[in-house]
Protein backbone atom coordinates (compact mmCIF):
# COMPACT_ATOMS: atom_id res chain seq x y z
CA UNK A 1 0.00 0.00 0.00
CA UNK A 2 2.83 2.41 0.76
CA UNK A 3 4.19 1.87 -2.75
CA UNK A 4 0.78 2.51 -4.27
CA UNK A 5 0.39 5.66 -2.21
CA UNK A 6 3.81 6.88 -3.40
CA UNK A 7 2.82 6.58 -7.08
CA UNK A 8 0.35 9.48 -7.13
CA UNK A 9 3.00 11.98 -6.06
CA UNK A 10 5.53 10.76 -8.62
CA UNK A 11 2.87 10.44 -11.30
CA UNK A 12 1.50 13.91 -10.68
CA UNK A 13 4.98 15.43 -10.87
CA UNK A 14 5.67 13.51 -14.09
CA UNK A 15 2.38 14.65 -15.59
CA UNK A 16 3.18 18.27 -14.80
CA UNK A 17 6.65 17.96 -16.32
CA UNK A 18 5.31 16.27 -19.44
CA UNK A 19 2.64 18.94 -19.87
CA UNK A 20 4.98 21.88 -19.42
CA UNK A 21 7.85 20.50 -21.52
CA UNK A 22 6.06 18.75 -24.36
CA UNK A 23 5.71 20.80 -27.55
CA UNK A 24 2.67 18.70 -28.42
CA UNK A 25 0.72 19.35 -25.24
CA UNK A 26 1.70 22.95 -24.65
CA UNK A 27 -0.15 25.52 -26.73
CA UNK A 28 1.91 28.38 -28.12
CA UNK A 29 1.35 31.79 -26.57
CA UNK A 30 -0.30 34.46 -28.71
CA UNK A 31 2.78 36.68 -28.45
CA UNK A 32 6.46 36.11 -27.80
CA UNK A 33 9.16 38.49 -26.58
CA UNK A 34 12.75 37.43 -27.28
CA UNK A 35 15.37 38.84 -24.92
CA UNK A 36 18.34 40.13 -26.92
CA UNK A 37 20.19 41.30 -23.82
CA UNK A 38 20.90 44.74 -22.31
CA UNK A 39 17.19 45.39 -21.99
CA UNK A 40 16.46 45.00 -25.72
CA UNK A 41 13.46 42.86 -26.69
CA UNK A 42 12.11 41.63 -30.00
CA UNK A 43 8.32 41.13 -30.08
CA UNK A 44 6.65 38.51 -32.25
CA UNK A 45 3.04 37.53 -32.95
CA UNK A 46 1.70 33.99 -33.39
CA UNK A 47 0.31 33.33 -36.88
CA UNK A 48 -2.26 30.50 -37.10
CA UNK A 49 -2.34 27.72 -39.65
CA UNK A 50 -4.70 28.22 -42.56
CA UNK A 51 -5.12 28.78 -46.27
CA UNK A 52 -5.44 31.85 -48.46
CA UNK A 53 -5.37 33.04 -52.04
CA UNK A 54 -1.84 34.29 -52.69
CA UNK A 55 -1.32 36.92 -55.38
CA UNK A 56 -3.79 39.45 -56.73
CA UNK A 57 -6.93 39.22 -58.88
CA UNK A 58 -6.77 40.46 -62.46
CA UNK A 59 -9.08 43.31 -61.47
CA UNK A 60 -6.69 44.78 -58.89
CA UNK A 61 -5.39 48.18 -60.11
CA UNK A 62 -1.66 48.42 -60.86
CA UNK A 63 -1.01 44.77 -60.10
CA UNK A 64 2.16 43.13 -61.35
CA UNK A 65 2.27 40.50 -64.07
CA UNK A 66 3.99 38.13 -61.62
CA UNK A 67 1.12 38.12 -59.11
CA UNK A 68 -0.94 35.27 -60.58
CA UNK A 69 -3.27 33.92 -57.92
CA UNK A 70 -2.89 30.47 -56.38
CA UNK A 71 -4.34 28.82 -53.29
CA UNK A 72 -1.77 28.09 -50.59
CA UNK A 73 -2.10 26.27 -47.27
CA UNK A 74 0.26 26.86 -44.35
CA UNK A 75 0.33 23.73 -42.23
CA UNK A 76 2.23 25.03 -39.19
CA UNK A 77 1.85 27.92 -36.80
CA UNK A 78 4.78 30.33 -36.65
CA UNK A 79 5.82 33.52 -34.94
CA UNK A 80 6.65 36.57 -37.03
CA UNK A 81 8.18 39.85 -35.96
CA UNK A 82 5.65 42.50 -34.99
CA UNK A 83 7.82 44.96 -36.92
CA UNK A 84 10.87 44.85 -39.13
CA UNK A 85 14.10 44.41 -37.17
CA UNK A 86 15.04 47.79 -35.70
CA UNK A 87 18.33 49.61 -35.40
CA UNK A 88 18.36 49.00 -31.64
CA UNK A 89 17.92 45.25 -32.16
CA UNK A 90 20.60 45.12 -34.86
CA UNK A 91 22.94 47.22 -32.73
CA UNK A 92 22.58 44.68 -29.91
CA UNK A 93 23.58 41.90 -32.33
CA UNK A 94 26.56 43.85 -33.66
CA UNK A 95 27.73 44.78 -30.16
CA UNK A 96 27.59 41.21 -28.87
CA UNK A 97 29.20 39.54 -31.88
CA UNK A 98 31.41 42.20 -33.45
CA UNK A 99 29.66 41.50 -36.75
CA UNK A 100 30.37 43.88 -39.63
CA UNK A 101 27.89 44.10 -42.47
CA UNK A 102 28.95 43.62 -46.07
CA UNK A 103 28.63 47.37 -46.60
CA UNK A 104 30.95 48.00 -43.62
CA UNK A 105 33.55 45.42 -44.58
CA UNK A 106 33.48 46.02 -48.35
CA UNK A 107 35.57 48.66 -50.12
CA UNK A 108 32.67 50.64 -51.59
CA UNK A 109 30.02 50.91 -48.85
CA UNK A 110 26.29 50.82 -49.43
CA UNK A 111 23.68 52.81 -51.33
CA UNK A 112 22.51 55.63 -49.06
CA UNK A 113 20.40 58.72 -49.63
CA UNK A 114 22.39 61.69 -50.95
CA UNK A 115 19.42 64.06 -50.93
CA UNK A 116 18.31 63.18 -54.45
CA UNK A 117 18.76 59.45 -54.96
CA UNK A 118 20.36 56.30 -53.56
CA UNK A 119 24.09 56.62 -54.19
CA UNK A 120 26.93 54.29 -53.31
CA UNK A 121 29.52 55.70 -50.93
CA UNK A 122 31.94 54.19 -48.47
CA UNK A 123 30.35 56.04 -45.54
CA UNK A 124 26.87 54.66 -46.21
CA UNK A 125 26.20 51.72 -43.86
CA UNK A 126 23.44 50.78 -41.41
CA UNK A 127 24.94 53.33 -39.03
CA UNK A 128 24.54 56.10 -41.63
CA UNK A 129 21.91 55.50 -44.33
CA UNK A 130 21.93 59.17 -45.37
CA UNK A 131 19.01 60.30 -43.21
CA UNK A 132 18.44 60.56 -39.43
CA UNK A 133 17.37 57.44 -37.55
CA UNK A 134 17.00 56.34 -33.95
CA UNK A 135 16.72 52.91 -32.38
CA UNK A 136 13.01 52.59 -33.20
CA UNK A 137 13.56 52.84 -36.97
CA UNK A 138 14.04 49.72 -39.10
CA UNK A 139 17.68 48.89 -39.77
CA UNK A 140 18.68 49.34 -43.44
CA UNK A 141 21.57 48.64 -45.83
CA UNK A 142 21.36 44.98 -44.83
CA UNK A 143 22.18 42.28 -47.39
CA UNK A 144 20.58 38.84 -47.43
CA UNK A 145 23.71 37.25 -45.86
CA UNK A 146 23.69 39.98 -43.19
CA UNK A 147 20.09 39.10 -42.31
CA UNK A 148 20.96 35.40 -42.21
CA UNK A 149 23.80 36.11 -39.78
CA UNK A 150 21.36 37.84 -37.41
CA UNK A 151 19.02 34.83 -37.59
CA UNK A 152 21.83 32.37 -36.81
CA UNK A 153 22.93 34.44 -33.82
CA UNK A 154 19.41 34.66 -32.45
CA UNK A 155 18.85 30.92 -32.97
CA UNK A 156 21.89 30.16 -30.82
CA UNK A 157 20.92 32.76 -28.26
CA UNK A 158 17.32 31.63 -27.78
CA UNK A 159 17.42 27.92 -28.63
CA UNK A 160 14.54 28.60 -31.01
CA UNK A 161 14.80 28.25 -34.79
CA UNK A 162 14.92 31.77 -36.26
CA UNK A 163 14.86 32.48 -39.99
CA UNK A 164 13.63 34.86 -42.63
CA UNK A 165 10.01 34.31 -43.68
CA UNK A 166 9.12 32.50 -46.85
CA UNK A 167 7.34 34.64 -49.40
CA UNK A 168 4.10 32.82 -48.60
CA UNK A 169 4.51 33.27 -44.83
CA UNK A 170 5.11 36.99 -45.39
CA UNK A 171 2.00 37.59 -47.52
CA UNK A 172 -0.24 35.40 -45.35
CA UNK A 173 0.81 37.33 -42.24
CA UNK A 174 0.52 40.68 -44.03
CA UNK A 175 -3.02 40.04 -45.24
CA UNK A 176 -4.27 38.78 -41.86
CA UNK A 177 -7.34 37.45 -43.63
CA UNK A 178 -7.86 40.48 -45.90
CA UNK A 179 -8.44 39.93 -49.61
CA UNK A 180 -8.07 43.56 -50.66
CA UNK A 181 -5.03 45.28 -52.14
CA UNK A 182 -3.96 46.58 -48.73
CA UNK A 183 -4.51 44.85 -45.40
CA UNK A 184 -6.62 47.82 -44.31
CA UNK A 185 -9.54 46.11 -46.10
CA UNK A 186 -9.43 48.61 -48.97
CA UNK A 187 -8.47 48.73 -52.64
CA UNK A 188 -8.24 52.52 -52.62
CA UNK A 189 -4.61 53.72 -53.00
CA UNK A 190 -5.37 56.41 -50.43
CA UNK A 191 -5.75 53.61 -47.87
CA UNK A 192 -2.02 52.96 -48.13
CA UNK A 193 -1.26 56.18 -46.26
CA UNK A 194 -2.35 54.80 -42.90
CA UNK A 195 -0.73 51.37 -43.21
CA UNK A 196 2.55 52.02 -45.08
CA UNK A 197 5.34 54.56 -45.50
CA UNK A 198 6.02 55.05 -49.21
CA UNK A 199 7.33 57.63 -51.65
CA UNK A 200 4.18 59.70 -51.40
CA UNK A 201 4.19 60.19 -47.63
CA UNK A 202 7.56 59.20 -46.14
CA UNK A 203 9.62 62.29 -46.97
CA UNK A 204 12.68 60.40 -48.28
CA UNK A 205 13.45 58.57 -45.03
CA UNK A 206 12.38 55.72 -42.78
CA UNK A 207 10.04 56.17 -39.82
CA UNK A 208 9.67 54.25 -36.53
CA UNK A 209 8.92 50.62 -37.32
CA UNK A 210 5.69 50.62 -35.30
CA UNK A 211 4.39 54.00 -36.49
CA UNK A 212 1.81 52.73 -39.00
CA UNK A 213 -1.61 51.25 -38.31
CA UNK A 214 -1.32 47.56 -37.43
CA UNK A 215 -3.11 44.91 -39.46
CA UNK A 216 -5.75 42.52 -38.11
CA UNK A 217 -3.13 40.35 -36.42
CA UNK A 218 -1.27 43.22 -34.80
CA UNK A 219 1.61 43.52 -37.29
CA UNK A 220 3.10 46.76 -38.58
CA UNK A 221 3.89 45.47 -42.05
CA UNK A 222 4.22 46.95 -45.54
CA UNK A 223 6.18 50.03 -46.56
CA UNK A 224 9.09 51.72 -44.72
CA UNK A 225 11.67 49.12 -45.82
CA UNK A 226 11.50 46.24 -48.28
CA UNK A 227 12.00 42.94 -46.45
CA UNK A 228 14.06 39.93 -47.48
CA UNK A 229 12.31 36.56 -47.92
CA UNK A 230 13.86 33.09 -48.18
CA UNK A 231 12.62 32.38 -51.70
CA UNK A 232 14.54 32.79 -54.92
CA UNK A 233 12.48 34.92 -57.26
CA UNK A 234 10.57 32.97 -59.92
CA UNK A 235 7.12 32.84 -61.50
CA UNK A 236 4.64 31.24 -59.14
CA UNK A 237 3.99 27.52 -59.40
CA UNK A 238 0.33 26.69 -59.90
CA UNK A 239 -1.66 25.89 -56.79
CA UNK A 240 -2.98 24.49 -54.63
CA UNK A 241 0.25 24.14 -52.67
CA UNK A 242 1.25 23.53 -49.05
CA UNK A 243 4.11 25.50 -47.46
CA UNK A 244 5.78 26.44 -50.78
CA UNK A 245 9.40 27.63 -50.85
CA UNK A 246 11.24 28.36 -54.09
CA UNK A 247 14.76 26.91 -53.81
CA UNK A 248 15.73 26.95 -57.50
CA UNK A 249 17.70 30.12 -58.22
CA UNK A 250 17.69 29.71 -61.99
CA UNK A 251 14.03 30.29 -62.87
CA UNK A 252 14.35 34.04 -63.46
CA UNK A 253 16.48 36.20 -65.74
CA UNK A 254 19.23 35.92 -63.10
CA UNK A 255 19.38 34.65 -59.50
CA UNK A 256 17.75 37.09 -57.11
CA UNK A 257 16.00 36.82 -53.74
CA UNK A 258 12.45 37.97 -53.11
CA UNK A 259 11.75 41.28 -51.36
CA UNK A 260 8.31 42.15 -50.02
CA UNK A 261 6.50 45.20 -48.70
CA UNK A 262 7.68 48.13 -50.79
CA UNK A 263 9.57 50.97 -49.09
CA UNK A 264 9.83 54.68 -48.35
CA UNK A 265 11.56 55.05 -51.73
CA UNK A 266 8.85 53.32 -53.80
CA UNK A 267 5.35 54.21 -54.97
CA UNK A 268 2.25 53.35 -52.97
CA UNK A 269 1.33 50.53 -55.36
CA UNK A 270 4.48 48.70 -54.28
CA UNK A 271 3.17 48.43 -50.70
CA UNK A 272 0.20 46.26 -51.73
CA UNK A 273 0.04 42.89 -49.97
CA UNK A 274 0.63 40.96 -53.22
CA UNK A 275 3.39 43.16 -54.69
CA UNK A 276 6.60 41.22 -55.44
CA UNK A 277 10.16 42.46 -55.90
CA UNK A 278 13.58 40.93 -56.38
CA UNK A 279 17.21 41.82 -55.75
CA UNK A 280 20.70 40.40 -55.81
CA UNK A 281 21.25 38.88 -52.34
CA UNK A 282 24.14 41.30 -51.81
CA UNK A 283 22.10 44.41 -52.54
CA UNK A 284 22.82 46.95 -49.81
CA UNK A 285 20.31 49.77 -50.09
CA UNK A 286 18.96 52.25 -47.57
CA UNK A 287 15.44 50.99 -48.29
CA UNK A 288 16.12 47.29 -47.58
CA UNK A 289 15.66 45.65 -44.19
CA UNK A 290 14.19 42.40 -42.88
CA UNK A 291 11.77 40.73 -40.48
CA UNK A 292 12.19 37.38 -38.73
CA UNK A 293 10.04 34.34 -38.10
CA UNK A 294 10.50 31.97 -35.15
CA UNK A 295 9.49 28.39 -34.41
CA UNK A 296 6.73 27.87 -31.87
CA UNK A 297 8.83 25.43 -29.82
CA UNK A 298 12.27 25.69 -28.30
CA UNK A 299 14.78 23.19 -29.63
CA UNK A 300 17.18 22.01 -26.90
CA UNK A 301 20.68 23.29 -27.66
CA UNK A 302 23.91 23.24 -25.69
CA UNK A 303 24.25 26.52 -23.85
CA UNK A 304 27.46 28.48 -24.57
CA UNK A 305 30.02 28.44 -21.77
CA UNK A 306 29.76 32.21 -21.48
CA UNK A 307 28.16 35.23 -23.09
CA UNK A 308 31.07 35.40 -25.55
CA UNK A 309 30.16 36.52 -29.10
CA UNK A 310 28.80 33.78 -31.34
CA UNK A 311 29.57 35.41 -34.69
CA UNK A 312 31.79 35.92 -36.51
CA UNK A 313 34.57 34.98 -34.08
CA UNK A 314 35.70 31.38 -33.72
CA UNK A 315 34.45 29.36 -30.77
CA UNK A 316 36.32 26.96 -28.49
CA UNK A 317 35.24 23.35 -28.61
CA UNK A 318 32.26 22.50 -26.45
CA UNK A 319 33.14 21.19 -23.00
CA UNK A 320 31.69 17.94 -21.75
CA UNK A 321 32.72 18.54 -18.17
CA UNK A 322 29.79 18.32 -15.77
CA UNK A 323 31.13 21.45 -14.07
CA UNK A 324 30.71 23.55 -17.23
CA UNK A 325 26.95 23.84 -16.88
CA UNK A 326 24.67 23.98 -13.89
CA UNK A 327 23.14 20.70 -12.83
CA UNK A 328 19.43 20.09 -12.56
CA UNK A 329 18.41 19.36 -8.98
CA UNK A 330 16.33 16.26 -8.47
CA UNK A 331 13.43 16.35 -6.05
CA UNK A 332 14.31 14.77 -2.72
CA UNK A 333 11.97 12.31 -1.07
CA UNK A 334 9.75 13.85 1.61
CA UNK A 335 10.38 12.90 5.20
CA UNK A 336 6.99 11.26 5.36
CA UNK A 337 8.23 8.59 2.97
CA UNK A 338 10.75 7.16 5.43
CA UNK A 339 10.03 4.23 7.75
CA UNK A 340 8.75 5.24 11.12
CA UNK A 341 7.05 8.38 9.88
CA UNK A 342 3.52 9.40 10.72
CA UNK A 343 0.73 7.52 8.93
CA UNK A 344 0.00 8.81 5.44
CA UNK A 345 -3.39 9.86 4.13
CA UNK A 346 -4.70 7.18 1.81
CA UNK A 347 -4.68 8.27 -1.82
CA UNK A 348 -7.97 8.80 -3.64
CA UNK A 349 -8.98 6.80 -6.68
CA UNK A 350 -8.10 9.85 -8.82
CA UNK A 351 -4.54 9.84 -7.44
CA UNK A 352 -4.24 6.15 -8.11
CA UNK A 353 -5.51 6.58 -11.68
CA UNK A 354 -3.05 9.42 -12.36
CA UNK A 355 -0.21 7.37 -10.95
CA UNK A 356 -1.17 4.34 -12.99
CA UNK A 357 -1.44 6.29 -16.27
CA UNK A 358 1.80 8.20 -15.73
CA UNK A 359 3.77 5.14 -14.68
CA UNK A 360 2.38 3.23 -17.65
CA UNK A 361 3.54 6.13 -19.82
CA UNK A 362 7.24 5.48 -19.11
CA UNK A 363 7.42 1.95 -20.61
CA UNK A 364 5.17 3.05 -23.47
CA UNK A 365 7.46 5.99 -24.20
CA UNK A 366 10.51 3.70 -24.17
CA UNK A 367 8.73 1.18 -26.41
CA UNK A 368 7.67 3.96 -28.78
CA UNK A 369 11.22 5.27 -28.93
CA UNK A 370 12.57 1.81 -29.82
CA UNK A 371 9.95 1.38 -32.55
CA UNK A 372 10.76 4.84 -33.95
CA UNK A 373 14.50 4.03 -33.93
CA UNK A 374 13.97 0.72 -35.75
CA UNK A 375 11.65 2.28 -38.36
CA UNK A 376 14.03 5.20 -38.90
CA UNK A 377 17.03 2.90 -39.40
CA UNK A 378 15.05 0.67 -41.76
CA UNK A 379 13.81 3.66 -43.76
CA UNK A 380 17.30 5.17 -43.91
CA UNK A 381 18.71 1.89 -45.21
CA UNK A 382 16.00 1.69 -47.85
CA UNK A 383 16.61 5.29 -48.91
CA UNK A 384 20.34 4.67 -49.05
CA UNK A 385 19.82 1.65 -51.27
CA UNK A 386 17.43 3.58 -53.48
CA UNK A 387 19.85 6.47 -53.73
CA UNK A 388 22.67 4.08 -54.61
CA UNK A 389 20.53 2.54 -57.33
CA UNK A 390 19.48 5.95 -58.60
CA UNK A 391 23.10 7.07 -58.71
CA UNK A 392 23.98 4.03 -60.78
CA UNK A 393 21.07 4.68 -63.12
CA UNK A 394 22.09 8.33 -63.48
CA UNK A 395 25.70 7.42 -64.25
CA UNK A 396 24.61 4.86 -66.84
CA UNK A 397 22.20 7.33 -68.48
CA UNK A 398 24.92 9.94 -68.61
CA UNK A 399 27.42 7.53 -70.10
CA UNK A 400 24.87 6.48 -72.74
CA UNK A 401 24.14 10.12 -73.53
CA UNK A 402 27.82 10.95 -73.87
CA UNK A 403 28.45 7.99 -76.15
CA UNK A 404 25.94 9.38 -78.67
CA UNK A 405 26.18 12.55 -80.75
CA UNK A 406 24.66 15.37 -78.74
CA UNK A 407 21.77 17.24 -80.28
CA UNK A 408 23.22 20.39 -78.70
CA UNK A 409 26.75 20.07 -80.02
CA UNK A 410 27.78 23.09 -82.05
CA UNK A 411 25.29 25.32 -80.23
CA UNK A 412 26.35 27.89 -77.60
CA UNK A 413 26.13 26.33 -74.17
CA UNK A 414 27.96 28.98 -72.18
CA UNK A 415 26.93 32.62 -71.99
CA UNK A 416 29.24 34.98 -70.12
CA UNK A 417 27.75 38.02 -68.40
CA UNK A 418 29.18 40.79 -66.23
CA UNK A 419 29.02 38.91 -62.92
CA UNK A 420 29.21 35.24 -63.95
CA UNK A 421 28.06 32.88 -66.67
CA UNK A 422 25.13 30.72 -67.73
CA UNK A 423 25.60 27.07 -68.69
CA UNK A 424 23.02 25.04 -70.60
CA UNK A 425 24.08 21.40 -70.81
CA UNK A 426 22.48 18.20 -72.08
CA UNK A 427 22.89 16.38 -68.77
CA UNK A 428 20.41 15.36 -66.09
CA UNK A 429 19.39 17.78 -63.31
CA UNK A 430 21.36 17.47 -60.04
CA UNK A 431 24.44 16.27 -61.91
CA UNK A 432 27.68 17.54 -60.35
CA UNK A 433 29.44 19.84 -62.82
CA UNK A 434 33.13 20.75 -62.46
CA UNK A 435 34.19 23.93 -64.23
CA UNK A 436 37.13 26.30 -64.62
CA UNK A 437 36.93 30.04 -65.23
CA UNK A 438 39.49 32.79 -65.61
CA UNK A 439 38.60 36.35 -64.56
CA UNK A 440 40.00 39.07 -66.78
CA UNK A 441 43.68 39.45 -65.93
CA UNK A 442 43.43 36.89 -63.10
CA UNK A 443 44.32 33.31 -62.26
CA UNK A 444 42.17 30.39 -63.32
CA UNK A 445 39.73 29.20 -60.62
CA UNK A 446 37.85 25.93 -60.21
CA UNK A 447 34.32 25.30 -58.95
CA UNK A 448 31.63 22.64 -58.67
CA UNK A 449 27.85 23.04 -58.80
CA UNK A 450 24.85 20.71 -58.71
CA UNK A 451 23.19 21.36 -62.07
CA UNK A 452 19.68 22.82 -61.61
CA UNK A 453 18.70 24.39 -64.94
CA UNK A 454 15.96 26.91 -65.56
CA UNK A 455 14.78 28.18 -68.96
CA UNK A 456 18.18 29.76 -69.62
CA UNK A 457 20.25 27.06 -67.94
CA UNK A 458 22.15 27.28 -64.65
CA UNK A 459 23.71 30.57 -63.55
CA UNK A 460 27.11 30.54 -61.84
CA UNK A 461 27.99 33.71 -59.94
CA UNK A 462 31.67 34.75 -60.06
CA UNK A 463 31.42 38.41 -59.02
CA UNK A 464 33.33 39.60 -62.11
CA UNK A 465 33.10 39.00 -65.84
CA UNK A 466 35.04 35.82 -66.73
CA UNK A 467 37.48 35.93 -69.60
CA UNK A 468 36.98 32.24 -70.33
CA UNK A 469 34.99 29.30 -68.99
CA UNK A 470 35.48 25.54 -69.39
CA UNK A 471 33.20 22.75 -68.23
CA UNK A 472 35.63 20.04 -67.16
CA UNK A 473 33.36 17.15 -66.21
CA UNK A 474 29.76 16.17 -65.55
CA UNK A 475 29.07 13.47 -63.00
CA UNK A 476 32.74 12.52 -63.12
CA UNK A 477 32.70 12.05 -66.91
CA UNK A 478 35.31 14.25 -68.67
CA UNK A 479 33.73 16.84 -70.94
CA UNK A 480 36.56 19.34 -71.32
CA UNK A 481 36.91 18.74 -75.04
CA UNK A 482 33.24 19.48 -75.70
CA UNK A 483 32.15 22.46 -73.63
CA UNK A 484 34.19 25.62 -73.91
CA UNK A 485 33.34 29.28 -73.92
CA UNK A 486 35.07 32.64 -74.00
CA UNK A 487 34.48 36.33 -73.55
CA UNK A 488 33.09 36.48 -77.07
CA UNK A 489 29.89 34.82 -75.83
CA UNK A 490 26.67 36.66 -76.45
CA UNK A 491 25.64 39.48 -74.14
CA UNK A 492 22.71 38.97 -71.75
CA UNK A 493 19.20 40.00 -72.66
CA UNK A 494 18.47 42.90 -70.32
CA UNK A 495 14.79 43.33 -71.11
CA UNK A 496 13.83 41.79 -67.77
CA UNK A 497 16.72 43.25 -65.79
CA UNK A 498 15.45 45.95 -63.46
CA UNK A 499 18.80 46.48 -61.76
CA UNK A 500 20.54 49.63 -63.02
CA UNK A 501 23.41 49.70 -60.53
CA UNK A 502 26.82 48.01 -60.66
CA UNK A 503 26.32 44.21 -60.71
CA UNK A 504 27.93 43.71 -57.29
CA UNK A 505 25.70 46.28 -55.61
CA UNK A 506 22.42 46.40 -57.57
CA UNK A 507 19.31 48.32 -56.60
CA UNK A 508 16.47 46.60 -54.82
CA UNK A 509 14.02 46.64 -57.68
Amino acid sequence: MSTLRLFPGIGLLTAVLLFTQSPVLRAADATLALDLGSGVKLDLVLIPTGGFMQGSPASEPERGADEAQRFVHLSKEYYIGKTAVTRAQWERFAAETGYRTEAESGPSGGFGWDGKALTQRKEFTWRNPGFPQDGSHPVTIITYPDAEAFCKWLTKKTGRKISLPTETQWEYACRAGATTAWHSESDDPAASNEVAWHKGNAGNATHPAASTKANGWGLHIGGNVAEWCQDWYAPYENGPLTDPLQTNQNLSDKPRRVLRGGSWNRDAKNTRSAARFRADPQSRNADIGFRIVAATVVTPVAAPASDAPLLPRSQPSASTSPDSSPGTPSPSAPDGGHAGSAPEKPGTWVDALIGFVCCLGFPLAILGGLIYFIVKKTTASAKSAAAYGAAGTTAKAMADALSKPSVMRGMPKLRIVDDGFWMLLDVLPNTDIDYLFRPRGGMEARGTISYQPGPEGHFVYTGVRPESVRVVSAGGVPMDDVFTGGSSSSSPDNRLDDDNRPPRYPSAY
